[in-house]
């Protein structure tokens, strides 16, 4: 059985900057873009070759998929005509697959080419994950890009339902980097095509021709660019067929943060629905405030890649008035904890900029502490019975996001139930801290806790003094500091977890969903699994590798 490989970065994208404005991979021996002419090279060649815009004029949501991300410059260009063309009810995916993404740095020096697109570009590098691997979802109002970063081979076997309409063909030339256009890939780039899908390249290599045809495209050369001569343009007469199901109006059962959530992903997509709450099973994310931290794993697996794309997602998704607070210090309870957060320093999983070793403490100061008050709040939410989610004919879809509440509603999901109860004490320290608890400081007070016990006889919401004492004592074990209560209400509630401590995003009935199993981790994991869960429905590229995907949405 082989060992587990370490979660790292990709490797580096190594650039060449030896003639001015013009970056060349070394590796490949080529150029990403020309600054000769190369965004008119971009219109010419890809979106001109797919018949762009008039083709995405005729469907309310239209999907690009491209092999190469580069500097983005493909990207920005096929926004700002997206802009300037679609009307406001239509939805732009761009879908990328990039094994040597840029960091920030050298992203945004080639970007700085362009000033005409600078709009774009800023906007791309606030939110740009770097060189995370796996599938990062970034958000531009009717625009969505994919990107994957990840081996060519391995991303188009995880992307699913993808049904592309239009494909560019944007990998360093083949001479170069013949692994980009081998049969595999053209045959995989077949299988994510929708009916009647174009697509453009500026190589009319014989073996790309070839591998093209051979996949099912009808390939012709067209009038080069420049001092190219010629071009490439393939249709693809087969395609797949896509399970859009029309979400008429949505019922959203439960206003946690997983409710929330997914209110925020039909709102992004004109989808109507209702949501209601009840009082009879107050939420674990209804706390005065909340922790967004990731959840950490050495080993390079999906649930991994997905532990930090969740978090990276959840960092863009809350709104700036949302936040308390930024950065967070946990402290090791023991020296293999210790030894374990200084192994995430190492691997730079995350990036630069998140993690650091100070004070013999890990500092996450990219963390954010939230008030979930102020989340994704532009709706209406209706108090009720979530007994009212069973009887009701007036929806097409039922989304059970009830936390605690889902035993009441679906007694046959495996799941398991922890009471968690919080406390109030004088501040301890001045920064959010967490220990295996948390300390918090909202005001004058520091809200600490939670417990962690196995439900048993009685009301799970009731407060019990013996809890708040063991908050005191907890903290007072890791600070080596007096604890003084502070005169406050304290706050219970109940955690649902699986067994293997996966989230769910499962269809237990013709019209109803449940995304459950969320733990402690929330408001780090509700946004990027609604839109999952939503993107899944409407057919649209998943935010979520295949693999992953399947696991989380099998009965466990």
């Amino acid at each position: 059985m082989a060992h587990p490989r370490p979660l790292t970065q990709t490797d580096p994208a190594r650039l060449d900057w030896s003639r001015p404005n013009t970056p060349a991979a070394t590796e490949f021996g080529d150029i990403y873009f020309s600054i000769d002419g190369g965004l008119d090279e971009t219109r010419d060649v890809f979106l001109k070759g797919c018949g762009l815009p008039e083709n995405w004029l005729v469907r309310q949501r239209f999907t690009i998929a491209e092999l190469g991300f580069g500097s983005g410059l493909n990207f920005l260009a096929a926004w700002q005509l997206w802009d300037q063309t679609a009307t406001p009810h239509q939805r732009l995916h761009f879908v990328s697959i990039e094994k040597f993404p840029l960091d920030y740095s050298q992203l945004q020096r080639a970007l700085s080419a362009w000033p005409e697109l600078s709009t774009y570009s800023e906007a791309l590098l606030r939110v740009w994950p770097g060189r995370v691997k796996g599938f990062h979802r970034l958000e531009f109002g009717s625009v969505t890009l994919t990107l994957v970063h990840e081996d060519v081979n391995h991303a188009l076997e995880q992307l699913g339902e993808l049904a592309a309409n239009a494909w560019f063909l944007d990998g360093f030339s083949p001479s170069g980097n013949p692994a980009m256009w081998s049969e595999t890939v053209m045959s995989g780039v077949a299988k994510c095509c929708a009916a009647g899908a174009r697509l453009a390249s500026f190589t009319v290599a014989g073996a790309v021709r070839s591998a093209l045809k051979k996949a099912g495209f009808e390939v012709r050369k067209m009038p080069g660019f420049g001092r190219k001569r010629h071009r490439l343009e393939a249709d693809y007469k087969g395609g797949c067929g896509t399970k859009s199901q029309e979400v008429d109006r949505a019922l959203i059962v439960g206003a946690g943060i997983a409710g929330r959530s997914l209110a925020r992903s039909l709102d992004r997509r004109g989808i109507r629905f209702d949501i209601i709450d009840d009082a009879a099973h107050p939420a674990a994310s209804g706390n005065p405030a909340a922790l967004v931290k990731p959840r950490f794993d050495l080993q390079d697996r999906p649930e991994s890649r997905f532990f930090l794309s969740a978090y990276l997602h959840a960092l863009r998704a809350y709104p700036q008035a949302a936040v308390i607070d930024r950065g967070v210090r946990q402290i090791p309870k023991t020296q293999k904890e210790t030894e374990r957060f200084k192994k995430l320093i190492e691997q730079v999983s995350l990036g630069e900029g998140h993690l650091a070793w100070r004070d013999e403490a890990l500092w996450i100061d990219s963390a954010l502490v939230i008030d979930p008050t102020k989340i994704f709040d532009n709706f209406e939410v209706k108090r009720g019975s979530f007994s009212a989610a069973t009887n009701t004919d007036a929806y097409s879809h039922i989304f059970l996001a009830a936390g605690y509440g889902i035993r009441q509603l679906n007694q046959d999901i495996p799941l398991r139930f922890s009471r968690g109860q919080l406390s109030w004490a004088e501040p301890i320290w001045s920064m959010p801290t967490a220990y295996g608890g948390y300390a918090i400081n909202l005001g004058r007070a520091a809200l600490i806790g939670a417990t962690h016990d196995r439900l048993g006889a009685g009301d799970p919401f009731d407060l019990r003094a013996e809890d708040d004492f063991k908050n005191y004592q907890a903290l007072q074990e890791i600070s080596l500091k007096a604890v003084t209560p502070f005169p406050a209400a304290s706050r219970a509630s109940v955690r649902v977890t699986t067994a293997d401590t996966l989230p769910l995003l499962i269809k237990t009935g013709p019209k109803t969903w449940v995304l459950t199993g969320l733990g402690s981790r929330g408001f780090t994991f509700a946004p990027l699994l609604a839109e999952a869960l939503i993107a899944d429905i409407c057919a649209e590229v998943s935010p979520l590798d295949k693999a992953l995907l399947e696991k989380l949405s099998a009965p466990r």
